[in-house]
């Protein structure tokens, strides 16, 4: 291999590579988690929802009946290394749905069907490797209208 062809050959290499860095101070370096997640506002017509900011956790149960014919929804988002999985209960009892969503800092829709049970209804979730996290569940139309 001649002089001419190796320096070509290794420039080739060494081109896609121009401009990587291993981490800027412009934006987070890989790995990094985002920060703690924020519940909507009130929805109209809610059951139940939960918050955990990472230290404390607060959990809301509704006394309202689920409207009957209505699709309800959870809508959850949380931080940390994997995945959280909610669980919509009676009152911690019976299970009624079990909604898993990815910790990527974004909200997740997940319908849970139109025929719930009387209240009170609850939100419950395993924090281990969760670094914060919240859900709702409400009619699913009212929770699109809150996000817009």
């Amino acid at each position: 291999m001649s002089v001419r062809t190796a320096a070509v050959a290794t420039l080739l290499l060494l081109l896609p590579l121009a401009g990587c860095t291993t981490g800027s101070a412009a934006g987070p370096s890989a790995g990094a988690s985002p920060g703690p997640v924020k519940p909507p506002p009130a929805v109209p017509d809610e059951l139940a929802r939960y918050k955990y900011d990472g230290s404390r956790t607060t959990a809301v149960r509704s006394t309202t009946d689920a409207l009957a014919g209505t699709e309800y929804a959870l809508e959850g988002a949380c931080t940390g290394p994997a995945e959280a999985t909610f669980v919509v209960s009676e009152a911690g009892t019976t299970t009624i749905a079990t909604v898993t969503v990815p910790c990527d800092g974004y909200a997740h829709l997940t319908g849970v069907g139109a025929e719930l049970p009387d209240p009170p209804l609850q939100i419950d979730l395993n924090l281990a490797g969760v670094t914060s996290a919240w859900a709702v569940l409400a009619p699913a139309g009212a929770v699109e209208q809150v996000r817009r």
